[in-house]
């Protein structure tokens, strides 16, 4: 299930490009209201607060290395997206992990080595363990945050970031001007780092549910 707070987190990297760490992030995503829903009882928020965050940190980076080669470092000092150029014989281990279809098992072969925290990333995409809640009322939660952060203004500013005039665009015509803007702006091709974090939140934002 796609998390919605993704999108949070590259308004932060744009924020923050230098990096910021996890407490940095947790605020900005109390500021959007997204937690507003979670149990009363403190503790469990808490479990709860954190699994969430970390659980839109991997699979943001297992979509932005498997899509585009970008490596998100993530700690809780520092989260990080290193935009600097990708070793030739990753590049192309990636692409041929696309062609064979990748999955999150095996994208740790293709993950820069000081990232390989297989069990790390195992445990926090794994929605059971987000308590004892069934996918069911893990899937109303996620929908009801995107009804908390979305708004008129951010989908218009999406809209505008991708080049898209239609006002309600098929999830076909959103990919499309994403994967021709994301090439252009893309920081191993020589694009502005910020250009393409921001194409890259407008995408997360107009396809919440994919």
């Amino acid at each position: 299930m796609h998390n919605p707070i993704t999108a949070i987190i590259l308004a932060t990297l744009r924020k923050y490009p230098q990096g910021f760490n996890e407490y940095t992030l947790i605020q900005a995503i109390e500021s959007a209201g997204l937690f507003d829903a979670l149990d009363s009882n403190l503790d469990v928020a808490l479990f709860q607060k954190h699994f969430l965050t970390m659980n839109a940190l991997y699979q943001l980076q297992v979509s932005l290395w498997e899509e585009e080669t970008l490596y998100l470092e993530i700690s809780a000092l520092r989260i990080h997206l290193d935009t600097g150029r990708v070793e030739t014989n990753q590049i192309k281990s990636t692409a041929h992990t696309r062609l064979e279809g990748s999955t999150a098992n095996n994208i740790k072969e293709t993950l820069p080595e000081q990232s390989r925290n297989e069990a790390l990333r195992s445990y926090y995409l794994d929605w059971s363990h987000y308590n004892s809640a069934d996918e069911a009322s893990v899937k109303q939660l996620l929908n009801s945050f995107w009804e908390r952060f979305l708004n008129p203004e951010q989908r218009v500013t999406a809209l505008n970031t991708l080049e898209i005039s239609d006002n309600v665009p098929s999830p076909a015509t959103i990919k499309q001007q994403f994967r021709l803007l994301a090439a252009k702006h893309h920081p191993d091709k020589g694009g502005d780092p910020d250009s393409f974090i921001a194409i890259r939140e407008a995408y997360e934002i107009l396809l919440p549910v994919r």
